[in-house]
């Protein structure tokens, strides 16, 4: 003070309280299985050009959880010094899910045979996840049981929430079934109409029937004279739900029976012999005998009176006969 005064002070106190400081803690996101990113904040209230790195210590927290969904962040063990009163605004940690990749494997299967598993690959799993864990359900594949190609889809196999599923179809190729025919020999006579050409058949599925399956006939190589004549495919085919195989066979034309009977002739003693002559039944086809038959009949050597008998001598028959000959006789009668 001044001359005029004896100052006399008495004291007191400044008080300087916390400013406040506040805290927002920043919205932040990941997919499912990915580490938790950074818990950041922004920090406003800072004061005398404090930092928030020297202000501020420890650090905010998360709710515990790692499946998809929101997870609260929280202070945590953020604290300010004493020269601020900290205020913390939560946010939230989204976890969204992962992607996940299933292909369907290309399979395939014989007419009439069980499907084989639908079968698929897995990719994408994270944190030690297992497809049997995470999948449910199963794959499908477009109806149908001809030969063909079907698609093979998602049906109803569906993730948990932790993944988005993505799923890549397939196919399933049904291929012919073998089937064997396999033709049966017959036989006929020479001149007779050919028997049926018939066959046995293996193989057939899902209780198809021949005559279903099978159309038009087998074939047997041209020929109508005794012999041995093949038997084939001819037009013989299968529907597209078999792969058809043809085991041949045989038609034999056996020789017919031809029987050729010698007539009974006269004459004088001392005269010529007449011809010897023949009937003949049994021909085919409109074959004639002199066609057919060659050489002659003889009859046995004598001149004088008596009975000579005729038997078959050279004749014979072309190789679609068997030749049967019925003998007569020759009866040389006395002369005037």
């Amino acid at each position: 003070s001044n001359a005029n005064y004896t100052l006399s002070v008495t004291g007191s106190t400044l008080s300087i309280t916390p400013a406040a400081l506040t805290v927002t803690a920043n919205a932040i996101s990941r997919v499912y299985g990915d580490a938790d990113p950074a818990l950041s904040y922004s920090v406003s209230g800072l004061k005398r050009g404090d930092s928030a790195t020297a202000v501020l210590s420890g650090a905010l927290d998360r709710a515990a959880g790692e499946n998809v969904g929101t997870y609260a962040i929280s202070q945590g063990s953020l604290a300010s010094n004493a020269n601020y009163t900290l205020s913390v605004t939560g946010s939230t940690l989204s976890i969204t899910p992962a992607g996940l990749t299933v292909t369907a494997n290309a399979i395939s299967r014989v007419y009439g045979d069980a499907d084989p598993a639908l079968s698929y690959s897995v990719a994408g799993l994270k944190r030690g996840d297992s497809a049997t864990a995470v999948l449910s359900g199963t794959l499908d594949r477009a109806a149908g049981e001809n030969v063909g190609t079907y698609a093979i889809s998602q049906g109803s196999l569906a993730s948990n929430a932790n993944y988005t599923l993505s799923v890549t179809g397939s196919t399933l190729s049904i291929t012919p079934a073998a089937l064997t025919v396999t033709a049966n020999a017959v036989s006929r006579v020479y001149g007779d109409a050919d028997p049926a050409l018939s066959y046995s058949v293996s193989g057939l599925k899902r209780g198809d029937s021949a005559t279903a399956v099978l159309s038009g006939t087998l074939d047997r190589a041209a020929g109508e004279n005794v012999g041995t004549y093949a038997i084939s495919q001819g037009s013989l085919a299968s529907n597209p739900n078999y792969t058809l195989s043809i085991t041949g066979s045989t038609l034999r034309i056996t020789p017919a029976a031809l029987t050729v009977t010698a007539n009974a002739i006269s004459r004088v003693y001392g005269d010529v012999d007449p011809a010897l002559s023949y009937s003949v039944s049994g021909l085919k086809r409109g074959d004639s005998a002199t066609a057919v038959l060659t050489g002659a009949l003889d009859r046995a050597a004598g001149e004088n009176i008596g009975t000579y008998a005729i038997s078959q001598g050279s004749l014979a028959s072309n190789a679609n006969y068997t030749l049967s000959v019925t003998g007569s006789t020759l009866s040389i009668t006395p002369a005037a």
